[in-house]
């Protein structure tokens, strides 16, 4: 399994040398991680079943075999980062309603000049706004 980091005890891999080749039947746990630094709880990998406990984020895999994840911790894991991340998600949401209103306000500032330069009174700009005559005329009049 490829592991970020080098302590000097592995193979180093050769496409990525920043990481190390830790065999199967040395991985003694999971953890997530984000590329911000994060890292979630972790996930210890216990030597038989009856050892095993979910809640105590204890979870048995043999070890005659490969030392990935059972589904039930990938999965706890993913939530995980999940809950790592949504703040940031939410911010994303957040910029790209912000420049969707700004460029929705450029837009209705250009075909207000439009409806003006046609002849469209203050007053029909408004009602189709949503505003009145006067409010549109103090919004657009300068533009």
């Amino acid at each position: 399994m490829l592991v970020q980091g080098v302590t000097g005890g592995y193979k180093r891999d050769k496409m990525m040398p920043d990481y190390e080749i830790i065999p199967d039947e040395k991985m003694i746990g999971w953890r997530g991680a984000c590329t911000c630094g994060w890292q979630g709880a972790m996930w210890k990998r216990v030597t038989s079943a009856a050892e095993a406990d979910f809640s105590r984020h204890r979870d048995y895999v043999s070890f005659d075999g490969f030392a990935d994840a059972s589904r039930k911790v990938e999965d706890a894991i993913h939530e995980e980062w999940k809950d790592h991340i949504a703040p940031t998600d939410a911010i994303l949401g957040v910029e790209a309603a912000a420049r969707e209103y700004t460029q929705a306000g450029q837009r209705l500032d250009k075909t207000v000049a439009a409806a003006k330069a046609a002849g469209a009174s203050w007053a029909d700009i408004g009602r189709a706004v949503g505003i009145s005559r006067q409010s549109a005329h103090e919004r657009w009049a300068d533009k």
